[in-house]
């Protein structure tokens, strides 16, 4: 657990870690609240269009989350090394499980809109970026 400063609680008040975690589970929890009221939206319209939707933006999500968790479980200056090796996991653990999900869903979801799934998962991309850009400016 982290203390608000960021570093490890429990800690000495001279330790190293000065730099604090980013909030970085408002990003994703603004990617869900997003593709949540778009998919609402589109249920009333074309339900395989909103459940193809729903699936393209979790495709984006869980990954991304997944990569979060590995890049930011280390802090401080003392574990260079383990964040550098967690990075490296991280984003290959993202980019496996982006390709499971897609092919997973492309071998199990009938009727499907591939549009709809990749439009989707762009625009969670999108959001991302601009939500971490926000985040940072403050």
């Amino acid at each position: 657990m982290l203390d608000p400063q960021g570093r490890k609680k429990g800690s000495r008040k001279g330790s190293m870690t000065t730099i604090p975690i980013p909030p970085v589970k408002r990003v994703a929890l603004y990617q869900i609240a997003v593709l949540l009221s778009g998919c609402a939206l589109l249920q009333w319209w074309n339900p395989v269009l909103a459940y193809s939707a729903l699936l393209g933006g979790l495709i984006q999500i869980c990954p991304q989350a997944w990569f979060t968790r590995q890049a930011f479980r280390y802090v401080g200056a003392r574990n260079v090394q383990s964040v550098v090796r967690a990075m490296y996991w991280g984003e290959t653990g993202k980019v496996v499980l982006t390709a499971v999900l897609f092919v997973t869903v492309f071998l199990m979801v009938r009727p499907l809109s591939a549009g709809a799934l990749f439009i989707s998962f762009i625009v969670m991309i999108l959001v991302q970026l601009v939500s971490v850009v926000r985040l940072f400016r403050r």
